[in-house]
């Protein structure tokens, strides 16, 4: 420690001689105004600490740590970056002492206990904000300091990046309840790059876990924090000393070598899915439709009952996570009331934590009429002013809905039509897709209708045969093509989409096998956080990316189990984790794709590889 501090005071003293030289040089040009000199980036230089670092037999009440400086020193953001493991029921207290930081402990501390007091990158300088590198500083209550450790990094379960501020903490008490309800054996916490050292620890089993503690009270609460956790009980044989790569400070501008430390566990961080379950809202979003929402999925309905309605005249449609119900009034002969009276009879979580049968009732009242805008348009593109001036007036059984068409996506999407009610039927004769040259030669193309599994309002209309960049595809929808439950059916209809033609966009090619089940493969930017393209597979298969900007991506597989294309959550309770979302990686071993302008790029991808 002597020999760090006497190389820091000499390295700041060579700066201040060299600085000083250089003023002495400037004082001859009497023709240029003094300058304010450079700006102080030198970090502070600890000069000594006491107790000496790694003290034993330190006292359990009254003890006190002063650090000692060679500047003015300031602390940031401390409820964030100090700690000290294990936890203790009252944080450390902190005060600056001139150029000094003293810390003491406000309750008596375990006896034969080894601790490490971190301070993260709370320590700044007073006048320019410089951080004094991540600093722990270990100490015990016994006569022997415990010296093993682990590593590891925290990734988010569904976009694999990493995740800061995590608590990370270890337990001897191995009861399923502990990470709710008892204090950590030991802590860290992750930086920048989801990287965390637990350490200072004994030789002992571990249930190892990692989460949010957004109230800082170093216990999980799975109402509002995310969590991850070990499939197995963690036994570390690491031993600490000097030259580890692990304990070495990283500047956050370092990314490579931050990346390349030395990780011996690595979790993945979820939100749970709320078991508590109750009618979380309620809404009546047209005056034929309501819809309610429940806490949990899969809730057990077992009776809906309505004022003065028949049941039969009922349609009732869950989303795919089956947490939402909407239901639809189908008999047109009814006077809907503007109060909407039904009840719902359901298994609700009582205060036991137990589900038991439980009425609740309802009165929904009818939405307003939305207020028209003077200049809102019509499907045909004619506004409702126009429609008043030509005397015209839009009809009441009117089927409503929108086209939504992707030129990017429309290869593997095409038409998606979205009505405002379910759909009875509809005539297939009165549709039809033509496509357009850039000639100008047309001709009609042969599609395909997707009904949607879940949603009776959603439909697809997929074009067959090979789509073209260049291309302008149209979408033609003759009148009474489509009928709803109410019996409204829709107007002539029009929509076009132009497929791009950009000599300087890319395309992706994935040559995919190796799968034994369902997987969902999407080409995402660096960072996760926006999908370009989703496919849901369940074999080997040739997956193509058109249209992509010259940009850098990412390739994430999820294996999907259970097959419902969605990445499933994972169960603390229950020791389920959630379904893998694992990255593709080159040769090289990095998982970012650079795409270059006006290329055709083929990538085999073995499924077997990414999750062995």
């Amino acid at each position: 420690m002597k020999n760090i501090l006497q190389i820091n005071n000499l390295v700041k003293i060579i700066i201040l001689i060299v600085f000083g030289y250089t003023l002495t040089g400037s004082c001859a040009n009497t023709s240029t105004p003094p300058l304010g000199g450079p700006k102080d980036t030198i970090p502070p230089v600890l000069l000594y600490i006491s107790p000496d670092s790694g003290k034993v037999n330190f006292p359990v009440k009254k003890g006190e740590v002063e650090m000692k400086f060679n500047e003015y020193v300031v602390l940031k953001d401390e409820q964030k970056n100090i700690f000290i493991s294990p936890p203790l029921d009252k944080s450390p207290e902190t005060k600056i002492r001139g150029k000094s930081i003293i810390t003491t402990f406000p309750v008596a501390l375990d006896t034969n206990t080894s601790y490490t007091l971190n301070f993260g990158r709370a320590i700044v300088d007073n006048n320019e904000g410089n951080v004094f590198p991540s600093y722990v500083y270990p100490f015990s209550t016994g006569a022997v300091l415990d010296s093993l450790y682990t590593s590891g990094t925290i990734y988010n379960a569904q976009t694999l990046m990493p995740e800061e501020n995590i608590t990370v903490a270890i337990y001897d008490n191995l009861s399923d309840t502990a990470v709710y309800k008892v204090k950590p054996t030991a802590i860290s916490k992750t930086d920048k790059f989801g990287y965390f050292v637990v350490r200072n620890i004994k030789k002992s089993r571990y249930n190892v876990f990692a989460f949010k503690d957004n109230n800082f009270n170093n216990r999980y609460d799975p109402e509002n924090e995310s969590i991850a956790f070990l499939d197995s009980l963690f036994t570390p044989t690491k031993f600490l000393n000097d030259t580890l790569t692990e304990l070495k400070f990283v500047d956050e501008k370092d990314t490579l070598i931050a990346l390349n430390r030395p990780t011996e566990l690595d979790m993945y961080l979820f939100v749970e899915e709320n078991e508590k379950q109750f009618i979380r809202e309620s809404k009546r979003l047209q005056p034929r439709m309501a819809y309610i929402k429940f806490s949990a999925t899969n809730p057990k309905v077992i009776s809906l009952k309505f004022d003065n309605i028949n049941s039969t005249s009922i349609k009732k449609e869950y989303n795919i996570k089956r947490d939402s119900l909407v239901l639809w009034i189908t008999d047109t002969t009814l006077t809907v009331p503007d109060s909407l009276k039904f009840s719902v009879e359901y298994l609700k979580t009582d205060s036991l934590e137990t589900l038991s049968p439980s009425v609740e009732k309802f009165s929904l009242v009818a939405p307003k009429p939305k207020k028209e805008s003077d200049n809102k348009e019509n499907l045909d593109g004619r506004s409702d002013r126009v429609l008043s001036m030509m005397g015209e007036k839009e009809r009441e059984d009117l089927l409503k809905f929108t086209i939504d068409a992707n030129p990017t996506l429309f290869e593997q999407k095409g038409f998606s039509l979205i009505f405002d009610a379910p759909i009875a039927k509809f005539v297939e004769d009165s549709l039809s897709i033509i496509y357009k040259t850039p000639k100008g030669d047309s001709s009609k193309m042969e599609y395909e209708i997707i009904s949607d599994s879940l949603w009776s309002r959603l439909i697809y209309l997929k074009p067959k045969g090979r789509i073209l960049k260049g291309y302008e595809y149209y979408l033609r929808i003759l009148p009474n093509a489509f009928t709803d439950i109410y019996k409204h059916t829709n107007d002539s209809t029009n929509s076009k989409v132009s497929l791009p033609q950009d000599e300087k966009l890319s395309k992706l090619t994935l040559n995919i096998s190796g799968g034994t089940g369902s997987y969902i493969v999407e080409l995402t930017n660096i960072t996760r956080d926006k999908i370009f393209r989703s496919y849901k597979i369940d074999r080997d298969t040739i997956l193509e990316f058109p249209y992509l900007k010259a940009d850098k991506y990412s390739v994430k597989v999820i294996e999907d189990i259970n097959g419902n294309g969605l990445i499933d959550t994972g169960n603390l309770k229950r020791k389920k984790q959630p379904e893998k979302v694992r990255l593709f990686a080159l040769p090289d071993g990095k998982t970012i794709i650079t795409i270059p302008e006006s290329v055709e790029l083929v990538q085999d991808i073995d499924l077997r590889t990414i999750f062995n």
